[in-house]
């Protein structure tokens, strides 16, 4: 037997919508009061902790706050700078605190697969999941050297205090571990300020280390160093996203002429200069 539909007079069902739209908003303002109390705890008295500082940082990023320095690079799309159609292999497509975005990742790995540099040289090794990439998109007797620096190591300036949690790990490169890309991967340990480049050459550079202002332009200047007078490709990682990058990045681009033609890349933290194949 098909049960009659229940009949509500206007009178009811006004009363249904408003006490619906109150419950509404009741939960929207016990939210909102929720995320109001978290964000002022974590920007005071959670400043004093680690898992404090971090929270602050993830509402940073949730809300696109850089620190103080406005980013203004000319931009250049995805599909100017890489072809849409060119393969690529991806691996550890889900991103950690401190890597890449996925749409970064296939940016790096277009160009490599695209420009097929046989030296690429890493500053900031990390976990290893954009050196995985790289080597899995370079030809098959291609190299990455990737540098990292120790933990306790001291430092020629000094690191943003936002480095330290990526300094501070049980290893570099764990990502890359016992992958069939590893042994195309030599990892190398010291300070990017102090170590000696000048065995090295790249045709295709990296730069993700310290966000520290002095360290940007000093990893700049040894990816030029790096790339020699060929035909090279230079990425740089969290311009926009930390004040140090990018105040460094802008400070090249309109001081230094061999940084003149840098691109921002729409729609990620990368910079990238490309000299002519």
């Amino acid at each position: 037997m098909i049960k009659a539909p229940a009949f509500h007079s206007p009178s009811t069902m006004r009363l249904r919508v408003a006490l619906g739209g109150l419950r509404c908003a009741a939960q929207l303002a016990w939210r909102h009061t929720r995320v109001g109390a978290r964000t002022l705890r974590a920007a005071t008295v959670g400043a004093v902790s680690a898992r404090g500082r971090e929270e602050v940082r993830r509402i940073a990023d949730a809300l696109a706050i850089t620190d103080g320095i406005e980013p203004s690079m000319p931009v250049i799309g995805v599909d100017q700078i890489t072809n849409d159609g060119t393969p690529i292999r991806l691996f550890e497509l889900e991103p950690r605190h401190g890597n890449i975005t996925l749409l970064e990742l296939i940016v790096l790995s277009r160009l490599v697969r695209e420009r097929a540099p046989r030296s690429l040289f890493e500053i900031g090794t990390f976990d290893g999941r954009t050196t995985l990439n790289l080597a899995a998109n370079a030809p098959d007797d291609a190299v990455v050297h990737t540098l990292d620096l120790p933990s306790n190591q001291p430092t020629a300036y000094a690191l943003s205090a936002a480095d330290y949690q990526f300094v501070n790990k049980p290893v570099s490169g764990s990502r890359i571990v016992a992958t069939p890309y590893a042994e195309r991967v030599k990892q190398l340990y010291g300070d990017s300020a102090t170590f000696d480049f000048s065995p090295y050459r790249a045709d295709f550079v990296f730069v993700d280390g310290s966000h520290a202002y002095e360290y940007v332009l000093n990893d700049s200047r040894r990816a030029l160093q790096l790339a020699g007078d060929g035909p090279a490709v230079i990425v740089w990682h969290d311009y926009g996203v930390w004040d140090g990058v990018t105040r460094a990045i802008h400070e090249l681009s309109t001081h230094d002429p061999r940084f003149a033609n840098l691109r921002w890349v729409r729609g990620t933290s990368l910079v990238v200069h490309a000299a002519s194949p």
